[in-house]
């Protein structure tokens, strides 16, 4: 029965739904340069689930299809589709994406996004841009792509999920890599990590030693967790310590009706580290967000029986993070303009059906600019 369970939660959490064919009528259109590195090796002209030793650079030209414009861009429909993509060596790489930095208030810093296990490229690319426009982020989007098995169907959930936790666990210095580049061309940088990328941006800031030197002495501006798969203990004994000294702000967002993380706690034998936005003591220097009532965007099958997991859909999380942790707005503002219940010290229980508004009270307006 565990293993019956364990397949139908670890097939049904990939399912895509964010690829469009064409704009619908009336839609809002964004078409969007995404700075793409990537430890997959490559055959000829694709990609294969083999790690590199080295980063390939390029670009992907993207397009987003905001269906519903009238609607809060937050909580409305998203497609992406992939138009055009080329490869690029590293100086050339990081002089585009100098130019595109215009500058680096909360809004326009660079993003920097780690997607989860079971993603294929586009898919990533697809993702990365979703949480980007629903956090209303303007800064351009860098996407750190490491080898995972994509798609895939029962019953093999378990053995993509062992193979993805292989190569998560050998891409740590690639990103470490990717974040002294991207770091030496901005002045700021906002970091989010997904799921079983977590694991690979914990071990890229905290055990490459040159990499956690780099941000001590320039801390990140944010680094939003999400629902991440990574063990609780080890989390709590070997990242959370020093992780809010590489950036300013460090926030932990899960969901008690998050079964895919359920599955993998059965897999790794060990409860998860999302689980510690509702339980156990506080993490000094990283606020901890329960995102259970949240409001997301999942297409409504999924809003029904799926898991509260896939980030591109976490509306209210995304919103939070970025007009709270990013823009640099004090946490207890969460309670002041009513996005959130403060549930214990550095914990907060995101409000149902709410989404995180630009603070207008004075004494929660950002501090950095």
């Amino acid at each position: 029965m565990i293993s019956l369970v364990l397949c139908v939660a670890l097939a049904v959490a990939p399912v895509r739904h964010d690829i469009a064919r064409s704009p619908a009528v009336g839609a809002d259109t964004i078409v969007d340069t995404v700075f793409v590195a990537t430890n997959r090796a490559r055959a000829k002209d694709h990609f294969t689930r083999d790690v590199s030793d080295s980063l390939w650079y390029g670009i992907y030209v993207a397009r987003l299809v905001i269906a519903s414009p009238a609607a809060s861009r937050a909580t409305a429909t998203m497609h992406v589709t992939s138009v055009d993509s080329t490869a690029l060596d590293a100086g050339e790489w990081r002089v585009r994406l100098r130019a595109a930095i215009r500058d680096t208030s909360a809004a326009e810093a660079p993003l920097v996004f780690v997607h989860g296990y079971s993603t294929a490229p586009r898919e990533a690319v697809s993702q990365g841009m979703q949480v980007k426009a629903r956090g209303g982020h303007r800064g351009p989007l860098v996407l750190f792509m490491w080898p995972t098995r994509g798609l895939y169907v029962i019953p093999t959930p378990g053995t993509v999920y062992r193979d993805d936790a292989r190569a998560a666990a050998l891409s740590g210095p690639s990103l470490a890599q990717l974040l002294r580049a991207v770091d030496s061309v901005s002045a700021d940088v906002v970091l989010v990590a997904h799921s079983m990328g977590s694991r690979i941006v914990c071990d890229a800031l905290i055990g490459d030693s040159p990499t956690f030197a780099q941000f001590a002495a320039h801390p990140l501006r944010a680094l939003g967790i999400f629902s991440p798969d990574v063990g609780a203990q080890r989390f709590r004994n070997e990242f959370a310590p020093r992780l809010p000294t590489v950036a300013r702000r460090v926030a932990l967002y899960g969901a008690a009706t998050d079964y895919l993380l359920g599955a993998a706690v059965l897999m790794n034998g060990e409860r998860r580290a999302a689980g510690i936005t509702r339980r156990g003591d506080p993490l000094p220097g990283i606020e901890l967000i329960d995102d259970t009532r949240g409001a997301r965007a999942e297409p409504l099958l999924l809003a029904l029986a799926g898991p509260r997991h896939a980030v591109r859909w976490a509306s209210a999380a995304l919103t939070d993070f970025f007009g709270v942790v990013v823009a640099g707005v004090e946490p207890r503002c969460r309670v002041v303009v009513g996005t959130a219940d403060s549930m214990s010290v550095g914990r907060w229980r995101l409000r149902p059906g709410v989404i995180t508004p630009v603070p207008a009270d004075s004494a929660c307006r950002a501090r950095y600019t």
